[in-house]
């Protein structure tokens, strides 16, 4: 029966990757998301040499697609609400249409991204077949085994001819960001230390692992290795940051907050990581700095580095079992978690001393 829906037309016309020049990926947010999805660019850029790449994504995100290589623009957008954000997503309609894509790649999979898609005017829609805009796409993915993020977003990209391949993660630090750590370093009297960050901090209160616990572990690192605990933290993770310095038997080393630029230049100053499941675990894939993230309510098979690089571990009890009795201790301690870090230390020659 032929379909009358000005959107299906076409669905089932071959691909010519030739015609393609200009190709807009839609990721609005999270952080981390934002950031793996940026993983596979540099297949894409290999696929398309010559095409113009866009990335659309909300502020502040854009920060963490800054310089990267395999992109022609970032397409940076502001999050409003109510009426504002209804006029504004008009005008955003407008503007992604008028630019002519050829293609068009719904990567987040959430209502607004499918509109955009539908009122694009591209000739090719790329969207998982389960998503939110699959009435609007004409190229359909399907999903593969669930893995880690970062690789399972080639699943996406697979009506286009590009099989998965070792993602490849990028995050630049400016040279201000760079200078804004440098000068905390020294204004505390760190520059000789070996520094450890703990990042207690969790958009989503039961992601982040006791604040009690993050201190006990770092009063344990600060006893026992050679490394200095400085705890970091971003806008909104001020009560985490409360919590586990009240916890702390040691004097403990807080940075201020810091933005996504500022935090990449720390990950690069330290040398080692401990943190929950969140976008910092997946920046400091970026930066190649070790890692150790607790996990609780979220399965690491998604989720977590480990088996994919080799600078990250975490630490995870399957027999918790929070939907009946939640707690934020996952029910793992400080001194299991030191255990698993005394197994990885060696790797990244830190000393411990007990």
């Amino acid at each position: 029966m032929k379909k009358n829906n000005m959107w299906i037309i076409g669905r089932n016309k071959a691909f010519n990757p030739e015609s393609i020049k200009k190709i807009l990926i839609v990721h609005l947010r999270p952080l981390g998301d934002v950031l793996l999805t940026s993983g596979y660019l540099h297949a894409l850029r290999r696929k398309f040499p010559a095409a113009q790449i866009d990335f659309l994504v909300y502020i502040p995100y854009d920060r963490l697609l800054l310089n990267h290589p395999h992109l022609s623009n970032i397409f940076p957008v502001h999050r409003y609400h109510g009426r504002k954000d209804l006029y504004n997503r008009v005008k955003l309609f407008l503007k992604v249409r008028r630019k002519k894509y050829d293609l068009i790649i719904d990567s987040n999979n959430s209502t607004f991204s499918a509109q955009i898609i539908a009122l694009s005017g591209a000739r090719y829609r790329l969207g998982n077949e389960q998503g939110k805009g699959r009435l609007f796409y004409n190229l359909l993915a399907a999903d593969g085994p669930e893995r880690y993020n970062a690789a399972k977003r080639f699943d996406t990209l697979k009506p286009l001819g590009i099989e998965e391949e070792p993602f490849e993660l990028f995050i630049y630090s400016s040279p201000q960001a760079n200078e804004f750590i440098d000068h905390w370093i020294q204004q505390q009297g760190l520059q000789d230390k070996q520094i450890a960050l703990f990042s207690p901090g969790s958009s989503y209160p039961q992601k982040a692992w006791s604040g009690d616990h993050f201190a006990r572990l770092a009063d344990i690192i600060g006893q026992k290795t050679e490394l200095t605990p400085v705890v970091i933290w971003g806008p909104g993770e001020e009560s985490y940051v409360e919590e586990m310095r009240n916890a702390a038997c040691r004097p403990l080393w807080v940075l201020p907050s810091t933005n996504i630029d500022q935090c990449s230049a720390a990950l690069r100053r330290a040398r080692f990581l401990f943190c929950n499941d969140g976008g910092i675990n997946h920046m400091a894939v970026a930066t190649k700095t070790p890692t150790l993230a607790f996990f609780g309510i979220i399965n690491p098979q998604s989720w977590s580095p480990q088996g994919y690089v080799a600078t990250h571990f975490h630490l995870f009890n399957p027999e918790f079992n929070w939907r009946v009795n939640f707690t934020r201790d996952y029910d793992y301690n400080p001194e299991e978690a030191f255990a698993r870090f005394k197994e990885i230390a060696p790797q990244f020659g830190i000393k411990i001393y007990a």
